[in-house]
């Protein structure tokens, strides 16, 4: 929901419509946690992928991560008019150039996982840290993707030991850091902060506090769209901006000029479509072959092979 919001500002905006300052200066205090958050919650589900075998787990990786990277960042560049005889336009397109960069980043991280699966993940964690913090001042293709590898695996290392944290977020101590997250949020929007190395405890303390809130809403109605959405994050993730996209092109068209009609009617379609194409995994295979590739059972077919 807060890439959504996020992207009703940033896409919406290269189509000359302008978001008003208090609506873009919002969804920019959430950047010292929208994406980290993304990125350890991610990482919290390594442990149940590494204990299946190494043909499955990096099949299953190609499958429902590579695979829907792939096709929908060609949905983008047909969408969006990238040129797609341009090898350089290409390169950037496949190398995570566009808002599916979270995708390629979270396939290297399985990639690495596998073969590390023996080393503690804290300690691979403490690595890409180090790593980053020497890596060049905001460059995506390493100080970025390190720093997201240390949260990843650092998601991997909390995971086993979920009943300490759950007593954190059960404290009522945990609400000293609203102070702090407000601040933080403040400083980010007027110093144009970003997220890395040098900002990770903001961004952990944003983790628990916002794990926090989160736990106290789960037994609420307001809970329950969006577990809906949160389970099945991968499509609405992936399909977001096409309907953005096309919303804002056809706005741009009928000569509309309000921005938060464009915004609102961008919004409201993303969710409706991840709605659609969400149900529609539910029933048909067709739908279900956008988000993860059919491939065979290899466990099933090498016990097949085997009894032959």
């Amino acid at each position: 929901m807060a890439v959504i919001s996020f992207h009703s500002v940033t896409i919406v905006e290269q189509y000359d419509f302008e978001a008003p300052k208090l609506w873009r200066n919002l969804n920019e205090t959430l950047k010292l946690f929208r994406m980290p958050i993304l990125i350890f919650l991610s990482g919290m589900l390594l442990p149940r992928s590494l204990s299946k075998s190494s043909l499955n787990y990096f099949s299953g990786k190609v499958r429902s991560i590579l695979w829907p990277f792939i096709l929908w960042s060609t949905i983008y560049a047909v969408v969006k008019g990238i040129d797609l005889t341009s090898l350089s336009q290409l390169r950037g397109l496949y190398m995570g150039g566009s808002y599916l960069w979270f995708l390629a980043f979270i396939f290297v991280y399985y990639l690495v996982a596998k073969p590390l699966e023996r080393v503690d993940p804290f300690l691979v964690s403490i690595v890409a840290f180090v790593l980053a913090l020497i890596a060049p001042d905001g460059d995506k293709y390493s100080e970025r993707i390190l720093f997201l590898m240390s949260l990843f695996f650092l998601g991997s290392a909390v995971s086993y030991h979920l009943v300490y944290i759950k007593k954190i977020l059960d404290s009522s101590l945990i609400w000293w850091l609203t102070p702090f997250v407000a601040v933080s949020a403040f400083v980010t929007v007027r110093d144009d902060l970003n997220f890395g190395p040098f900002w990770v405890l903001v961004s952990l303390f944003g983790f628990l506090f916002f794990a926090a809130i989160s736990q106290r809403l789960e037994s609420s109605a307001i809970s329950r769209p969006l577990v809906w959405i949160g389970q099945r994050s991968i499509v609405f993730y992936v399909s977001h901006a096409i309907f953005i996209i096309v919303i804002c092109k056809i706005s741009e068209r009928a000569g509309f000029t309000s921005y938060a009609f464009v915004a609102a009617a961008s919004a409201m379609i993303s969710l409706s479509g991840g709605w659609v194409l969400a149900k529609g995994m539910e029933r048909w295979a067709a739908f279900r072959y956008l988000f993860t590739f059919p491939v065979l059972n290899f466990s099933d077919f090498s016990g097949s092979l085997g009894r032959k």
